[in-house]
């Protein structure tokens, strides 16, 4: 395998594109007025809540999250206030080192794909997982828009390595493309998804593998084509069953058994965040957008296929189903054991104490109570989706934001090769 990390010209590339399309992610120029009150938001919880003591008032927060739409919590959190009325300062920073900061305490609470924060707290990092975050949810591969055979893949250059060998996402790719595992038969590259989405648009690439935003951002640009969806378990077609563990909720074991009032309010944020985007979806994919400097046509297209499409996928939720699904997973490609991210401590890594203090309801009552499965539906046509996101949040209908990708209005996701 020939493994390479393309530069020059791709830096030279992103900072074109940067002065040409994408946005500003400081400035939320997206974001529609509300009648959103956080300080409404955490009122029927602060009776759960215990005093911030005098000394932790002033505490700056560290908060990571990867640049991926399954971690858009963190950016909810901040955007709607709910850190503010909650008396927490938090810094919220994206970064790909989210395990790593963690794991050295220079971030106390992060957002992070499920096996990574495993594999680091196997080697002795103090982290635990309060709340879910994401049950399951896609990873994409995506290729240029004109290759239309499994064929034409073989030798192409796209983001494979010999680790993706005992990856469970790589291998179901392979099986739904029809394409051989063997790394070894595929010009490799070692890329961030960001600057493979940019190496794709320069014709550098032929594939990649990804989250969204990047892989809505291909096929809004109509230089790309999802071929490969993987949900990261063996989920039911109803979307009831299946569900194993993507993306995780993280905190410091060291800040938390230190500081435990405001370990107990962040989980509170983290799961108010989660309901904003089943009751606002339009507001919250804005706030993605303008965070991941893309477009909202973009954002509202990932906002639905996270609380819609794939079914509840973004949740506080987390049993020991999914624990089992997410290792059956793995199994079920054959990958080695010792290949396979285990959590070694099942009491300390999955600790729901602060769940149990902060005083939420379950995922389901919320559903329940907000009337989401009557509002929003699952399996609802995409078209349908952002009209009545529009709707709530005060948007007028006609306007074409979010209509403007054929497949998207077709309700198409996958394109088959022949």
């Amino acid at each position: 395998m020939k493994k390479e990390i393309i530069a020059g010209s791709l830096v030279i590339l992103m900072l074109l594109l940067a002065l040409t399309g994408c946005a500003d992610s400081g400035q939320q120029t997206n974001v529609v007025q509300t009648d959103y009150d956080p300080y409404e938001e955490i009122a029927p919880y602060l009776d759960n809540l215990p005093d911030i003591p005098e000394e932790d008032k002033d505490y700056v927060i560290q908060m990571g999250y990867y640049d991926c739409d399954h971690m858009v919590a963190a950016i909810i959190g901040e955007a709607t206030g709910l850190y503010e009325a909650l008396d927490l300062n938090v810094v919220v920073t994206k970064t790909g080192q989210v395990a790593a900061a963690m794991g050295s305490g220079d971030m106390v609470v992060g957002y992070s794909g499920f096996s990574s924060m495993v594999k680091a707290a196997n080697k002795g990092a103090p982290v635990f997982m309060p709340a879910n975050n994401h049950l399951g949810g896609s990873k994409y591969f995506v290729v240029r828009k004109d290759i239309t055979s499994a064929e034409e893949l073989i030798g192409a250059r796209i983001t494979v390595t010999e680790e993706d060998m005992y990856s469970p996402y790589w291998l179901s790719y392979c099986e739904q493309v029809g394409i051989p595992t063997d790394y070894t038969l595929y010009d490799g590259v070692d890329m961030k998804q960001e600057d493979a989405m940019y190496a794709l648009k320069a014709g550098q690439i032929d594939g990649f593998m990804c989250c969204d935003p990047y892989a809505s951002i291909v096929e809004e640009e109509g230089i790309g084509k999802i071929i490969g969806v993987e949900w990261g378990g063996h989920i039911s077609e109803d979307l009831q069953s299946g569900w194993g563990l993507h993306c995780g909720y993280f905190i410091n074991r060291d800040f938390a058994d230190a500081h435990p009032e405001l370990t107990t309010r962040l989980v509170l944020a983290h799961c108010l965040a989660i309901k904003y985007m089943y009751e606002h979806p339009y507001n919250a994919a804005m706030m993605f957008a303008d965070d991941f400097g893309t477009s909202p046509d973009v954002g509202l297209r990932t906002m639905f296929l996270k609380t819609n499409a794939e079914g509840r996928t973004l949740s506080w939720h987390v049993d020991e189903t999914n624990i089992q699904n997410y290792l059956d997973f793995w199994y079920s490609f054959g990958i080695p054991e010792e290949k396979i991210p285990y959590v070694k401590d099942m009491a300390s890594f999955f600790d729901l104490t602060y769940l149990e203090a902060c005083g939420i309801e379950s995922f389901d009552t919320f559903l329940n109570e907000s009337k989401i499965n009557e509002k929003f539906p699952l399996f609802m046509p995409y078209l349908e989706w952002v009209e009545k996101a529009e709707i709530i949040d005060g948007i007028d209908p006609s306007t074409t934001v979010g209509k403007k990708v054929e497949k998207w209005n077709n309700n198409e996701r996958v394109s088959k090769l022949n």
